[in-house]
């Protein structure tokens, strides 16, 4: 599918082939199941690659001309030479260019065959950065270097820190009275209301934080991927997310502060067919549905049953973002400011808890993320802690 979305006058045959693609996808996804429950992390996100498949399939199918990079006219006909991949140009087909001009595509693209490269290069296009269907899609600003080596330095550095926050806090959640791969609870029950409150949003910021963290890690591996054997420049590989904790309203969080990664697997499963059913407001309640069924289906692949909660939390940021357009069509002006930073907080750290404490329950924060072998929390930072906290204890 994705090799004939970049050939011209494939439609009718993406579209025939889409049900064979949805039907082994989903039976590859939801028919086998690790039984290990320790590996919840994973096999929900074996669930969550699973449902990207079937979005990208689907636009796959559905785009009428095929995909273009930005800059593209036209594309080859499957009947085309299927020249090396480093004979690519990055403008018109059958527009001579001087070689210097031509796309780098490293190591990887001097064996692979064209058709593969073009296909995973499609395929792992996940916000559209430099694609048809990325053009509007906000890009973060940050520092990064443009030189390759300082580039591939930075990235390195980056996803140490990362893996190493995930590390101590997977040790931090394991602590947590209660919590294990069966279950747990971010509202400890034996505090007094204020400490209880104080822990869960602790407890539910630290989570966030850690799915971030690995949102990251995951892109760092793929940018490094991208430097070091396919040719890319590091302008190919901006931050992967905006400053969270400069948002002033709500939409600000959603659409920059926080990634982006899957903006276009949502869109495909819910904003379009919203944005027709009900226009803009259709969009927004529609991406966030999309979510929601995203994260809930994925989670089922570890034969744990949904939650509505998690539903109602998505849902209610798309409530807030209307109301955030609403106030800004009856006043004239833009939800901003301390007021628009609290409001945000009010959604994302507020009612962000129930959709936490969901997957407390049901067992993701005593599963396995970073093997105990390999963690320096629980190796070396936890057991340093406890024969301190030992030493210094005074003896009765």
């Amino acid at each position: 599918m994705a090799y004939l979305v970049r050939r011209r006058d494939t439609r009718l045959m993406r579209v025939l082939l889409l049900p064979t693609v949805i039907a082994m996808t989903v039976r590859c996804t939801f028919r086998y199941q690790w039984k290990d429950i320790r590996f919840k992390w994973f096999e929900w996100d074996r669930g969550l690659v699973g449902l990207v498949v079937i979005a990208k399939s689907i636009d796959f199918a559905l785009v009428r001309e095929g995909r273009f990079k930005v800059g593209e006219k036209e594309l080859p006909a499957i009947s085309d030479p299927e020249q090396n991949t480093t004979q690519r140009r990055r403008t018109t087909p059958g527009k001579e260019e001087p070689l210097a001009d031509r796309e780098d595509c490293g190591i990887v693209g001097n064996f692979l065959p064209r058709a593969l490269y073009d296909a995973l290069e499609v395929g792992l296009a996940m916000r559209g950065v430099g694609w048809d269907f990325g053009q509007s899609l906000y890009i973060p600003s940050g520092e990064r270097p443009s030189e390759r080596d300082a580039f591939i330095r930075a990235t390195l550095w980056r996803f140490a820190r990362n893996m190493l926050y995930i590390d101590i806090w997977e040790t931090i959640e394991k602590l947590t009275p209660g919590v294990s791969s069966t279950g747990g609870t971010i509202f400890l029950s034996q505090l007094p209301f204020f400490q209880r409150y104080a822990c869960s949003t602790f407890l539910h910021l630290g989570h966030g934080l850690f799915i971030a963290a690995g949102v990251s890690c995951v892109y760092d591996i793929f940018s490094l991927i991208g430097a070091l054997f396919c040719g890319s420049k590091p302008d190919d590989w901006p931050p992967i997310a905006g400053d969270v904790w400069a948002a002033q309203s709500l939409h600000e969080f959603w659409s920059k502060g926080w990634h982006q990664s899957l903006r276009y697997i949502f869109l495909t499963y819910g904003g379009f067919p919203g944005q027709w059913l009900a226009g803009n407001v259709g969009m927004v309640f529609g991406t966030f549905l999309a979510s929601a069924l995203f994260h809930e289906i994925g989670i089922a692949t570890t034969g744990v049953a949904m939650d509505r909660r998690v539903f109602v939390f998505f849902l209610l940021q798309a409530v807030g973002i209307t109301m955030e357009r609403g106030f800004g069509m009856l006043t004239g002006r833009r939800v901003s400011g301390i007021l628009g930073f609290a409001w945000a907080v009010l959604f994302v750290l507020g009612f962000g808890q129930m959709c936490t404490d969901s997957w407390f329950n049901r067992g993701i924060a005593g599963a396995l993320a970073v093997p105990e072998s390999l963690s320096i929390g629980r190796q070396i930072i936890l057991p340093t802690l406890r024969g301190l906290a030992h030493l210094y204890t005074p003896v009765s």
